[in-house]
């Protein structure tokens, strides 16, 4: 299972976070912690205290060799042609007409890679490619997509909404997770299950976090979907769960690198641990769900 691999003008609650279609495109579903992160906040901070400086074009010469990674908002902001009063206004999340030609600076400078930009610009500009996606039933699917994860004869492969409402799986992914059921939910298992809690290696590292992670990210791109607030909320229900949504060590981006493993216990296998790797693949017909391979990070399981 992932961990991480989205009507109306009334304001509506994810826990104690706002999220309100007409209150801005900066919504705070960071949940009241407090420095009052934003999604898009973590990004960018976490963005330049990676940076190696040496890497910057025109950094050196502007301001001398650094030895340790991390370049501040003023640097950033005098490399980007701006005064810093306007970049920590974008990375504080405050609404504001930024240039195309500033976003792409601030993308070269920092160096986000393609899944932070998405999130970067779908926050900044108000837009996705499926702003609020509907429903997916399996006869609205594309019949070859079902197929092809139905029939997968090896690895472990099911295809999710951006809501993590499971589709379709095939038999490898019921011999591995006895609970999946069409309509099933993969986060509220990963985070409220105390059967996942079990079954997932480092649970809260490995699992929680990512999923966290991908549930808070979501949250921005389709304010307005009601089975997605449904979902948040069945997991700020958890207590666990609920004492993670603020975490410090939540990641920034929602997909932890396919080259990552992340280690899980399956059944009838007498207690030995696996070591796995999840890639998710978007599929071109419906770009809001994720096509999810769960393969080995050994050579067989």
């Amino acid at each position: 299972m992932e961990g991480g691999g989205d009507g109306g003008s009334h304001s509506r609650r994810y826990g104690n976070c706002d999220v309100s279609p007409t209150s801005g495109r900066y919504s705070n579903v960071t949940g009241g912690d407090s420095e009052g992160q934003l999604l898009l906040t973590r990004i960018l901070r976490q963005a330049r205290a990676r940076r190696n400086t040496s890497d910057v074009l025109g950094f050196t010469a502007a301001f001398g060799l650094k030895s340790t990674p991390g370049i501040t908002q003023a640097q950033t902001a005098y490399l980007a042609g701006v005064s810093r009063r306007w970049y920590n206004a974008l990375e504080a999340g405050r609404p504001a007409n930024y240039s195309d030609a500033f976003l792409q600076s601030v993308r070269r400078i920092l160096a986000l890679d393609a899944e932070e930009w998405d999130i970067v610009h779908r926050i900044v500009r108000g837009r996705a490619p499926d702003a609020d996606p509907v429903a997916l039933h399996e006869w609205q699917l594309p019949p070859a997509l079902v197929t092809l994860v139905e029939q997968s004869p090896t690895w472990c492969i099911y295809l999710r909404d951006h809501r993590w409402d499971l589709l379709a799986y095939n038999s490898t992914m019921k011999e591995y997770f006895p609970q999946a059921a069409k309509g099933s939910n993969v986060v509220e298992w990963v985070l409220t299950w105390p059967e996942a809690r079990d079954q997932l290696i480092n649970w809260r590292d490995d699992w929680a976090l990512p999923a966290i992670a991908a549930l808070r990210a979501n949250a921005e791109q389709w304010p307005r979907d009601e089975r997605l607030a449904g979902v948040i909320e069945t997991v700020r229900l958890d207590p666990m769960a609920r004492k993670l949504w603020n975490s410090p060590d939540l990641p920034a981006v929602s997909y932890p690198a396919s080259s990552t493993p992340r280690r899980l216990y399956l059944p009838r296998q007498g207690g030995k641990e696996f070591a796995v790797r999840i890639v998710a693949l978007a599929p071109m017909e419906v770009p809001s769900c994720r096509l999810v391979a769960i393969t080995p990070a050994e050579p067989l399981l």
